[in-house]
């Protein structure tokens, strides 16, 4: 166990870890998920990014959502097989297009996914339509478009994502719209 990683729940923030639900749609097994050290859903996340993850939270519960952050802290063991299960399902273009093998930024714990939760219907806020596939995971997908559920979506990412970086986190180098990495030393990229 690394002593700089913190659960998320003991600040009060909501989450679950994304392949503790997702794992056999995403083509592992629970085994795999023991394997490397994955025992529960809850997250965890490098303790140098608690106090940011709370502060945003409290800004999201101001406009009448919870941050609730779906994934935190992955080890370099769930990368590997995750990534191998993923382009046996998958391939290899596709996977590569989400799954950033070189610098493993969930490793550090330093990395979150994060999603806007309703508190009063307890559920997801989407921010994409999933029908849209894994192109619209990507920030501005929506821009420009006249749909007015296409803007909403636009609306709230980049509100989310100015909210992020505000606090320290920079787009991942995959640049979707949910994940962050805490570079605060990094200009803004978005």
């Amino acid at each position: 166990m690394n002593d700089a990683l913190v659960y998320i729940d003991e600040y009060g923030l909501r989450g679950t870890n994304f392949y503790w639900h997702k794992y056999e749609a995403k083509g592992l097994s629970k085994q795999d998920l023991l394997d490397t050290g994955l025992t529960s859903d809850r997250v965890q996340v490098h303790t140098d990014i608690i106090n940011q993850l709370v502060a945003v939270d409290q800004l999201f519960q101001a406009r009448g959502y919870v941050m609730f952050v779906k994934e935190g802290y992955r080890s370099k063991a769930l990368y590997e097989i995750m990534y191998q299960r993923r382009v046996e399902k998958f391939g290899q273009v596709e996977t590569d297009r989400l799954i950033n093998m070189v610098a493993m930024p969930h490793s550090l714990g330093l990395s979150v996914d994060v999603a806007l939760w309703n508190p009063v219907t307890d559920t997801e806020v989407y921010m994409r339509r999933g029908g849209d596939g894994t192109d619209a995971l990507f920030v501005d997908f929506y821009k420009g478009s006249d749909n007015q559920e296409d803007k909403q979506y636009q609306e709230l990412q980049a509100w989310v994502i100015g909210i992020m970086q505000d606090h320290g986190f920079r787009l991942g180098t995959r640049r979707e719209y949910f994940h962050f990495d805490y570079r605060p030393e990094a200009e803004h990229n978005y």
